[in-house]
């Protein structure tokens, strides 16, 4: 009898497992967007030069070699959307404040890694593609779940449905991908993620236990998909395990990250729908 309740009682945690997990099936029309596609990681470029990580001179150059575009954006103080990767300013401009404090006038006034570039808004990027190649977008909301993503969500939204050329949307907070799911289920979503013993790796001890552990647990078993219903997963390379293989199996596409040489993009396209690349040409 106790062998009995205890299988029950397991079959029953499998099958909430496997609904938390369950993807979305992507239509024909965003499988052709992300099938095969090579985008540039913060744009196609080189923080030793005048083409920085996130600026209209990397994002020109990624569109003169024909690649998609993965791009991060944040809130500013005055609610303009920024084209942006960390939560501070510390690392690319030497100011050491959260850039959410700074309005985009004041981000403005800043410079990328001592070059001419700034930071540039949501629109300006918006206004260089122009359509010319795909943009995959990254939406930047602090700790995952933990903070309010309609604000951003709202405010890029509007833009991007004015906006005539092919983008798709992805962050590690699933409540972004929640509120796409409700509010523009035709904009295809990604569910970023990278498996548990790298968070330490990758954000240092102090930022990956910011995140509590459960959700650190349920980001990299991509067990928040029960909220957002993702179309693919972007998930680390080096960090593929039974979770990624399980929504692949169940209909998911999957893009990978960072991908760092010619040999591994070259191998990881013929395993995977996309890559996220950065410091070569692919």
């Amino acid at each position: 009898m106790m062998f009995a309740i205890l299988g029950i009682l397991a079959a029953a945690a499998a099958l909430a497992c496997l609904w938390m997990l369950w993807p979305a099936r992507p239509s024909p029309g965003m499988r052709a967007l992300l099938e095969g596609g090579k985008f540039a990681h913060r744009g196609f470029f080189d923080n030793k030069t005048e083409a920085p990580e996130n600026s209209l001179k990397a994002f020109a150059a990624a569109m003169e070699k024909g690649y998609g575009i993965e791009l991060d954006i944040h809130l500013a103080s005055d609610g303009e959307i920024v084209v942006f990767h960390d939560d501070t300013l510390t690392r690319m401009c030497g100011v050491q404040k959260p850039i959410e404090a700074l309005s985009l006038a004041e981000l403005k006034a800043l410079r990328l890694l001592g070059s001419g570039q700034t930071i540039p808004s949501f629109a300006e990027l918006l206004a260089l593609v122009d359509g010319r190649v795909p943009l995959l977008v990254e939406f930047k909301t602090g700790l995952p779940g933990s903070s309010d993503a309609a604000p951003l969500c709202a405010k890029a939204a509007r833009a991007l449905d004015a906006y005539k050329g092919a983008f798709l949307i992805e962050s590690f907070d699933a409540n972004v991908l929640a509120w796409f799911r409700k509010n523009r289920p035709a904009v295809m979503r990604g569910q970023l993620a990278l498996g548990f013993p790298t968070y330490e790796r990758a954000l240092g001890k102090k930022a990956a236990e910011a995140i509590p552990l459960f959700r650190r647990r349920m980001l990299s078993w991509l067990l928040y998909n029960f909220r957002s219903r993702p179309h693919f997963i972007s998930y680390r390379f080096e960090d593929a395990g039974w979770a990624l293989r399980l929504c692949r199996a169940l209909g998911a596409m999957v893009s990978v990250w960072t991908v760092k040489t010619r040999e591994d993009s070259i191998r990881l396209l013929k395993e995977y729908d996309a890559i996220i690349f950065e410091g070569f040409t692919a």
